[in-house]
């Protein structure tokens, strides 16, 4: 992926939030505390071709824990909870649900995922991106973005797809 095509969207989704600390020394704080101040992540769901198969790449690539399935046939649906780290990744698939690549089909002017509204990436926090990187390679996971430094941000990234096409970012903070 080269970064230098898509600069805004780096520049949206590769800023660390910052903390009330920083915001009262910016001067930007509220004046009364928000109903989401102590909102964490917690959860999100991905749409998946196989929820088994998407499962097991998670957990074998990710470490994530398999949690609890789901399957409710009567909605065509099929359900995979993983944990990591007190975060749930819920795995959902949809019998008839279709690929980007069926859309593009439709739709060829689409030539880029990025470009299709919706679910764009799942970001996560670790304490050393080059291990993670090498690991993930050794495990046969290809990098879409190498071990880079955004000194703008004080992160330095890597980026990779998972089976399904959705993008994954991993943020080191850089001292």
């Amino acid at each position: 992926m080269n970064i230098a095509r898509y600069p805004l969207l780096f520049l949206l989704f590769l800023s660390s939030p910052i903390t009330q600390s920083q915001a009262t020394q910016k001067g930007t704080a509220p004046a009364v505390a928000s109903p989401t101040a102590d909102a964490k992540p917690y959860w999100a769901g991905l749409s998946v071709a196989d929820a088994d198969v998407s499962a097991k790449w998670y957990e074998e690539k990710l470490h994530f824990t398999l949690t609890r399935k789901m399957d409710l046939p009567e909605h065509k649906l099929r359900i995979r909870f993983l944990d990591l780290n007190g975060f749930t990744l819920e795995l959902i698939t949809f019998e008839d649900s279709v690929s980007f690549e069926a859309v593009q089909k439709r739709v060829p002017e689409l030539k880029d995922r990025d470009k299709l509204q919706g679910f764009l990436k799942l970001g996560f926090r670790v304490s050393n991106v080059d291990v993670l990187a090498t690991e993930l390679k050794r495990n046969g996971v290809k990098l879409m973005v190498e071990p880079t430094d955004d000194r703008a941000f004080g992160d330095r990234f890597i980026m990779l797809k998972d089976l399904d096409g959705n993008v994954l970012q991993f943020f080191q903070e850089l001292k």
